[in-house]
């Protein structure tokens, strides 16, 4: 049969093994995977331990035929996914048209697609089996993303990596569509971005790691001093400080790094991050890997928009605003989806207000993606098609969020740990970020979120998530979902003092942090840097450092009595923070000396402190960095005291200095409206351009939209063309197929390099080929044949170009007849080679079979003669021949006629007749002639010889030359006749015993001694009843004395031997006996004959 992908194994696998603890591969391929995967897998060892579940978008319409395509890639056996299925290691399994597939306890789950044609409802099988792999396998899930348009597995590659699974993506230059790869690759998640070919090289490397192997995390545990660098060296690169994070989780993000770039220890790992920067960014993302989706936990969505949020609207006034708090908002899709909720309640009661959801996240990428709002199309799953057509706009293959709902949110990064909260807030969402923190901490920012919620208001949590301890500061709104709500009247919890942007308290200038110089310090040079900060402290008078923008960097000293917290939105700019009796002195001051970049002093500059006045002076001094060439102001308070007067120094006047500052700023106003109506010129002149341009793209757009028309017809008919030619190709290989069956022939079909494009096999056939020999040359498949080289001579043929054919036999002794033909196409184009093995082993043997009994025929002593049904001769054997005096050329096609005697009765030729015609045997004795006309007799057998439908179509007869035999019979006759006659009228009694004691013939003379009717004693035993043997005293004679017991003892003559006999009458008589054996031709005894005479009578 024609090699196929569908396999029937279930008789090969132990579907009872359970506990197999090894990698499950989940590899998603879409347009283009094809190839991918052939080239994957062509590199991927069969036996590697790996299991592969290839999820690939499949046509529903037609047949795949992955199957047999990837068979012919790898030694793995390519399986067809069916339900239940156990996942066992080197095997490919492939999802099936028309299903969605999933993993549960390592046996594949099969159920229906959603797949419908004309609607937005999307299927996404990739996303699905990669997140219940993730789910199953956890840290043993590997997903790898293919050629493919689309996003498809964009989802499910996030859900592996936060499963602590490792993720591989086709790199956008070798994928042939490069969708997929590039929307997964933009998620900054991806562990390897390569090309299919060195995957499989990659992948063996991963799992082979010993931290890959290790069960626990012991070994990492005992290097606390490189965990600690380890978190240095981000927080000095990134800001980020992950010693708050729970150590479990760091330790398996950390152990992914050290399999990743194959390093043994972390004092290496140390090393190789201060070598390469770039791996600190990406083991910070990796900490940082959040998994969100919108309306991620429909059903706690569903209490949110039902319950929560009427519950927000009823306590607030109309037109007053809301504000809502998504704490480690990660991508986005969290708060987007919470204000979509809002709303659509708004649009649903027709109330409007003044909605503010702060969306925060320590990881900038993270907000930066958010911000933009533009997601994958695999978001049609989550948000449904009538909120996708209604707040989201197509962009390309993706979707992005509309501005109604994006001007909701204002996106920021915010690090909850160190950062000030919001406060005021009516709803904060924080899901699924303190199960990452250490118990503490997490304490720390349930007290946080008290302090930022209004009494009455809502906290989302995670499912896996809680409040802990402080029950008694909230209560459980909607347990089942963790949404509780701030307890009314109690009150608000102590948190640590929040020092607004104190330096001091910020991770970036923390004075505990460990930058790269540090990590080498001896311990000397760290006693003295706690020296040095302590100096500082204690005799730099309070300052602090700002940018061009006005935007804080540092500060020394306590200077919360010149700066306030504000409410709302948190910024950065000084003058918003500093208290307002300063805010026109440091506006003024700052603006001159960015202009003129000299220090300038401000003396009594007067403000109030709990209604106290006092006199401050400014020092403002400009700093530039040589190697950026930015600006940066040191701002100095010095409060009550008295400085010397020089040029620089000026008292301050808050109405000279305002005045002043005015007619500066109407100066620089009057330079931005003229360079302002400068741009309106050339944005008027833009917008005719653009607009002409726009027309101009309008008209491609309708040239496009037609040539496109125009296009997808001809695929139309293309397609229905390629469909015909399948169906005609498939049609011809049923034929193929079908005729294979019938002749029971095995074809092989080689190319011009004698590698095996194809075969079609026997089932049962000792030519055993496998799937796994496609592609490979002739030269590799093992040969069972004896004395013949395939490749020999099928290069023979190919140089020679005709057909040969020969007779082979197998090592288990059967035959096939070889045939080897040049492949020749249409245009008689030589393309490879058939060979066709044609099993001939019951055709040999009838040919031996026919060859020993032709032989037989031929030696046989028994002539033999076939004729047709008329009796005409056919066939004659030599021993014929040779006893009727005929040659071969004589006899052939005469009739057996001529061998008759005409005086021989007819009946006997009519007997015969009658006999052979009823299909039975006619066996008899014959008389026929020779050709010089002598007469001879035959012991003949004739018989009929039938066809396969059972009429006679030939006569066999088989004779034996009996004339020797018929000489003898009549010699016997002659001599019967004159003994009978010689005993007939002998003088004395006659007896005939055989070797059995069986008396077999007698005479008159014996008849008449005894007084008996012969008859009544032939066949009888000599120790007849009818008489009995006495010795001369009369008394009975032991039967071993008797004279036939006396012959067959001695084999020898008795005479004279006297004996009385006592006859039925009673009468006794008196007789001699004399005795002769008789001897076959083997000397054996076959009788004795007795004389009897009675001379002596009683």
């Amino acid at each position: 049969m024609l090699d196929s992908g569908n396999f029937d194994n279930s008789d090969k696998i132990d579907y009872s093994i359970k506990d197999i603890n090894h990698y499950i591969v989940g590899i998603g391929a879409s347009a283009g995977g094809l190839e991918a995967l052939g080239i994957f897998f062509e590199n991927m060892p069969f036996d590697s331990g790996l299991s592969f579940v290839v999820v690939q978008h499949l046509s529903p319409d037609y047949k795949s035929l992955m199957a047999e395509i990837l068979s012919k890639k790898t030694k793995m056996k390519v399986l067809q996914a069916e339900d239940g299925m156990i996942v066992l290691p080197n095997y490919v399994y492939l999802i099936p048209p028309k299903k969605n597939i999933t993993i549960y306890h390592k046996k594949l789950i099969l159920t229906d697609s959603e797949h419908e044609h004309g609607t937005m409802i999307l299927n996404l099988p990739i996303d699905i089996f990669f997140k219940s792999l993730a789910k199953d396998q956890g840290k043993k899930s590997i997903g790898i993303i293919l050629s493919g348009t689309g996003s498809d597995g964009t989802r499910g590659i996030r859900a592996i990596k936060e499963a602590n699974g490792m993720v591989m993506v086709q790199d956008e230059k070798s994928a042939k569509f490069d969708g997929m790869p590039r929307s997964a690759i933009s998620t900054g998640i991806v562990d390897y971005v390569l090309s299919a070919e060195k995957m499989p090289e990659e992948l063996l490397k991963y799992i082979q790691n010993p931290y890959v192997l290790s069960k626990n995390h012991i070994s990492l545990l005992q290097d606390n001093d490189c965990l600690t660098k380890i978190f240095a060296l981000i927080r000095n690169k990134t800001g980020i400080d992950f010693s708050y994070y729970k150590e479990t989780t760091v330790l398996r993000r950390i152990e992914r790094r050290l399999s990743i770039n194959q390093i043994g220890n972390l004092n290496d790992y140390v090393r190789y991050l201060l070598e390469y920067s770039n791996e600190i960014i990406t083991l910070s993302k990796e900490l940082l890997i959040g998994v969100t989706s919108f309306f991620r936990d429909t059903d706690a969505f569903e209490e949110i928009s039902l319950k929560v949020i009427p519950s927000i609207f009823e306590n607030k006034i109309s037109n007053s605003p809301i504000r809502v708090w998504v704490a480690g908002c990660s991508t986005g899709e969290e708060a987007y989806s919470i204000a979509i909720l809002f709303k659509e309640y708004m649009e649903k009661t027709n109330k409007k207000f003044d909605i503010k959801i702060f969306a925060t996240d320590i990881d900038t990428n993270a907000v930066s993606i958010a911000s933009t709002g533009i997601y994958p199309e695999s978001i049609i799953a989550d948000v449904g098609e009538d909120r996708l057509q209604k707040y989201f706009t197509k962009k390309g293959d993706n979707y992005k969020i509309m501005p109604c709902i994006r001007e909701m949110i204002i996106f920021a990064r915010h690090n909850i740990i160190k950062d000030p909260p919001f406060s005021k807030i009516d709803l904060i969402s924080c899901r699924n970020l303190l199960i990452y923190l250490q118990n503490v901490l997490q304490k720390k920012v349930i007290s946080l979120f008290h302090f930022a919620l209004n009494k009455g208001s809502f906290l989302f949590l995670g499912t896996s998530e809680t409040i802990g301890d402080w029950d008694n500061f909230f209560v459980s709104f909607v347990s089942k979902f963790k949404i509780y709500q701030h307890q009314d009247g109690i009150k608000t919890m102590e948190i640590d003092s929040i020092n607004i942007y104190n330096p001091e308290n910020t991770d970036a200038y923390s004075k505990e942090r460990i930058n790269f110089s540090k990590l080498k310090n001896s311990a000397t040079d760290i006693f003295i840097n706690s020296i040095y900060e302590q100096l500082i402290e204690q005799y730099v008078p309070l300052s602090i450092i700002v940018n061009e923008n006005n935007e804080l960097l540092h500060a020394y000293g306590d200077i919360n009595q010149y700066l306030k917290i504000p409410s709302g939105k948190i910024s950065l700019d000084i003058l918003k923070m500093v208290k307002d009796d300063l805010s026109i002195a440091l506006s003024t001051a700052i603006h001159r000396v960015l202009k003129d970049k000299k220090e300038l002093i401000y003396k009594d500059v007067i403000f109030k402190e709990k209604d106290v006045v006092k006199s401050l002076t400014l020092n403002i001094k400009p700093c530039i960095d040589t190697k950026t060439d930015q600006t940066y102001i040191l701002i100095i308070f010095q409060e009550n005291k008295i400085l010397d007067t020089n040029d620089n120094i000026e008292r301050f006047d808050v109405e000279n200095k305002a005045s002043q500052r005015i007619m500066d700023l109407e100066h620089d106003l009057q330079y931005i409206k003229e360079d302002l109506q400068t741009v309106i010129e050339e944005l008027e002149t833009s917008k005719e351009e653009l607009q002409s341009t726009n027309e101009e793209l309008l008209v491609a757009n309708e040239e496009l939209q037609s040539i496109n028309e125009e296009l997808n017809g001809e695929i139309i008919t293309i397609s229905s063309q390629y469909q015909s030619k399948i169906k005609e190709l498939t049609d011809l290989n049923d034929d193929i197929n079908n005729l294979s069956k019938i002749t029971d022939n095995v074809t092989i079909f080689l190319d011009k390099k004698l590698y095996i494009r194809k075969y079609i096999q026997v089932d049962g056939d000792e030519i055993n080929l496998l799937k796994s020999d496609i592609g490979k040359p002739l030269s590799r498949i093992s040969c069972n044949f004896k004395y013949i080289d395939l490749v020999e001579e099928t290069e023979k043929v190919f140089e020679s170009l005709i057909l040969k054919e020969i007779e082979i036999q197998t090592i288990k002794g059967s035959w096939y007849l070889l045939r080897i033909l040049p492949y020749t196409t249409k245009d008689n184009k030589v393309k490879g080679c058939v060979l066709t093995f044609v099993n001939i082993t019951k055709l040999k043997e009838s040919v031996e079979n026919i060859k020993k009994f032709s032989y037989a025929v031929e030696q046989s002593l028994n002539s033999i003669i076939i004729t047709d049904v008329n009796g005409n001769i056919q066939y004659v054997n030599p021993i014929f021949l040779e006893k009727t005096g005929y040659c071969l050329d004589e006899i052939i096609g005469k009739n057996v006629r001529i061998l008759k005697f005409a005086l021989m009765s007819p009946s006997v030729y009519e007997d015969i007749l009658k006999t052979i015609k009823e299909g039975k045997i006619w066996r008899g004795k014959l008389c026929n002639r020779k050709k010089n006309g002598e007469l001879y007799w035959i012991s003949a057998s004739i018989s009929g010889i039938r066809d396969e439908i059972g009429e006679i179509t030939n006569y066999v007869n088989v004779s034996q030359d009996i004339i020797d035999i018929k000489t003898k019979e009549n010699k016997l006759l002659i001599e019967e006749s004159i003994l009978s006659k010689i005993l007939k009228f002998s003088s004395k009694a006659l007896l005939y015993i055989d070797y059995k004691g069986k008396i077999l013939y007698t005479n008159k003379k014996l008849e008449k001694i005894f007084e008996i009717d012969k008859n009544k004693i032939l066949n009888t035993n000599f120790n007849n009843p009818d008489w009995i043997f006495l010795d001369t005293n009369n008394k009975e004679i032991d039967l071993n004395d008797l004279p036939f017991s006396k012959i067959k003892t001695k084999k020898d003559e008795i005479k004279n031997m006297i004996y009385n006999i006592k006859l039925k009458s009673e009468k006794i008589i008196s007789v001699s006996i004399d005795g002769i054996p008789i001897f076959d031709d083997l000397n054996n005894l076959a009788g004795a004959i007795f004389f009897l005479d009675n001379k002596y009578l009683s």
